[in-house]
């Protein structure tokens, strides 16, 4: 239970968070995204603020090799990681804020942006740059998470963040949950351009192998690591055996199994 349990061991936030957590959530997010986009073969695809590329990734195998896959990010942590990870076909990773998208109007047939608009403080100004980016007939697809109070498993975190490590630490793990709701997505998107909003909720079912490990893999893999770190022993114990009572009802034979809620959205270039 010591100190290198919660430390990154040599690689970096980034390559933590393709490791810990794309598999465990983002994968299938992106799958249930690039579903409701209705991706085709052959077409021209922007992944804005990529991350670590999952949504790219995915999106060149469903092209094909007459299509492309462009992945831009700010965070050339990010980029390096996506680069260095398989694909099924070539993506193109450029460095780029989404709020000033380096390319001509009307170059791609679909942008996509998985969880990261809720990061963005310009969202009116971001979506109104990925649209101008779409051909006449273009389609945006966006994914933002559902509020933290249907995401129950994350309450208990940010809980138990909140008493061991901090007000501040359980504030940040919330942070990714507040982004826009339905009724705002349907207006930001009407807003900048868009017709034909439609929004519905996709559920993921998210594994780990024990509730210890989700929080722990939660942590490393994100700037909360500095926080939790800090804490001795002892502590992380107790915040570690708090977690797994609250998360005994989502416990099995394998370990913790619970839904995780996401908006999806798609529009198209009005």
């Amino acid at each position: 239970m010591g100190g290198p349990r919660w430390e990154i061991a040599g690689e970096g936030p980034a390559a933590a968070y393709e490791r810990n957590l794309v598999p465990a959530f983002f994968a299938g997010c992106a799958e249930r995204l690039l579903d409701f986009a209705e991706v085709r073969p052959g077409e021209r695809i922007l992944d804005v603020a990529c991350g670590t590329g999952i949504v790219a990734r995915l999106a060149a195998g469903r092209v094909g090799a007459e299509g492309t896959v462009t992945g831009t990010d700010v965070d050339e942590g990010m980029l390096a990681v996506a680069a260095a990870a398989e694909a099924p076909g070539p993506v193109e990773w450029r460095r780029a804020d989404l709020t000033a998208l380096p390319f001509e109007d009307g170059s791609y047939d679909l942008v996509t942006c998985q969880q990261g608009l809720q990061f963005v403080a310009d969202r009116p100004g971001a979506l109104r740059e990925m649209r101008r980016v779409l051909v006449p007939d273009g389609r945006l697809a966006v994914a933002v998470w559902r509020a933290i109070d249907v995401n129950p498993a994350f309450v208990a975190v940010a809980d138990v963040l909140d008493r061991y490590a901090g007000t501040g630490a359980g504030m940040r793990m919330r942070e990714p949950f507040a982004g826009p709701d339905r009724d705002d997505l349907h207006r930001l998107l009407t807003a900048a351009g868009c017709g034909g909003v439609r929004v519905r909720i996709g559920i993921i079912e998210v594994r780990f192998p024990s509730a210890r490990e989700f929080l722990r893999r939660a942590v490393v893999s994100t700037p909360l690591v500095e926080l939790v770190g800090a804490l001795d022993e002892a502590r992380r114990e107790e915040m570690e055996t708090e977690l797994e009572r609250t998360l005994t009802p989502y416990t099995d034979d394998d370990g913790i199994v619970f839904p995780f809620q996401t908006w999806l959205a798609t529009a198209h270039r009005a």
